[in-house]
């Protein structure tokens, strides 16, 4: 089919949201779709993702055309401008412009349970999914590419002998990613040797970390190996929709060190703990842990190649319906 998506491909190191949809296009395309992404082609179906350059106008315009629509919706509370996450008699102006969409809407996909839960209470109504972001697994994973690429080999795990290494990872700047936390950690890390902080990302203008050795953005080669070269992910945000930092961590291998919000908790809980500021009682607790989280994290559900048929189905399904119902 020819799949009409709202993406605008950004290359180099950029935001999660980015990294799924992009490695959920690749596969659609090996599945045989072909992508569009302006409405002067032919089109069979649109999965249209939150508010990425579009607005109602767009989605009045497909149903005008009689193109079956599914959306992605992404909840906007700590996410955009400051006027897309105002809040309006208990709804977020992000939200309220997606759930708009809902009479023109065939179905829904939510990233989490947070935040279908979090949809509902403002207003949502309709058929609706719930998906787990997932990440490439040839990208994120647990194996490390040996000089030239030409061999790979299993990343090594933490021996319980050398200092405990934790990375920082935020595409954005925005201080509701955690850095107030993170700055003061930083003061706290003065004089340990047994612990190592690395960050890598946007960091808010002006802040500079003393103790915390700083990266820019990685592209995804680059931050894989970030990643497989700690032990430990601390991730800080705040009400998160499904952070795929936090995915991408898991799959190289990282126990999460995570904030009580948001979906953190649904996605991370089964794979580190829960932040309690103090951070050094956080690091005992996933040390102690430290096997058992690892011996598990192969299994875990957040790979495309697990996340991207249950799209592919949901797509056969509504055109499917939509044909049966204009045959």
């Amino acid at each position: 089919m020819n799949i009409f998506i709202n993406r605008k491909a950004v290359s180099g190191p950029w935001g999660g949201e980015n990294s799924f949809m992009g490695a959920l296009c690749k596969d659609l395309k090996n599945n045989g779709h072909t992508i569009v992404t302006t409405l002067d082609n032919k089109i069979d179906i649109a999965l249209i993702n939150a508010l990425t350059l579009i607005d109602i106008n767009t989605v009045k315009t497909l149903h005008s055309r009689n193109i079956p629509i599914i959306h992605r919706k992404v909840g906007f509370i700590v996410s955009g401008s400051e006027e897309i996450r105002a809040v309006h008699n208990g709804v977020v102006e992000g939200d309220r412009r997606q759930i708009e969409f809902s009479p023109y809407i065939r179905h829904s996909v939510f990233q989490s349970q947070y935040s279908y839960d979090f949809f509902t209470r403002e207003g949502f109504e309709g058929p609706h999914s719930i998906i787990h972001n997932g990440v490439d697994e040839k990208k994120f994973n647990l194996n490390n590419r040996s000089l030239f690429g030409l061999k790979e080999e299993p990343r090594r795990f933490w021996d319980g002998k050398e200092p405990f290494k934790i990375l920082i990872v935020s595409w954005s700047n925005d201080k509701n990613k955690g850095f107030h936390y993170y700055e003061e950690i930083d003061k706290q890390l003065a004089g340990r040797e047994d612990v190592k902080f690395t960050f890598a990302g946007r960091r808010p203008e002006g802040l500079e970390f003393k103790n915390i050795k700083t990266y820019p953005p990685q592209n995804h080669k680059k931050l894989a190996n970030l990643y497989r070269s700690h032990h430990a992910l601390l991730f800080l945000g705040r009400e998160e929709t499904c952070s795929n930092t936090i995915l991408e961590g898991i799959n190289c291998g990282l126990p999460i060190i995570f904030h009580n919000s948001g979906a953190s908790p649904e996605t991370a809980g089964p794979y580190g703990t829960v932040f309690g500021n103090d951070i050094f009682s956080c690091i005992e607790t996933i040390q102690r842990n430290y096997l058992d989280i690892v011996k598990n994290i192969p299994n875990n559900p957040y790979k495309i190649s697990q996340v991207a048929p249950k799209y592919r189905k949901i797509i056969d399904d509504v055109y499917r319906e939509w044909r049966e119902e204009h045959s």
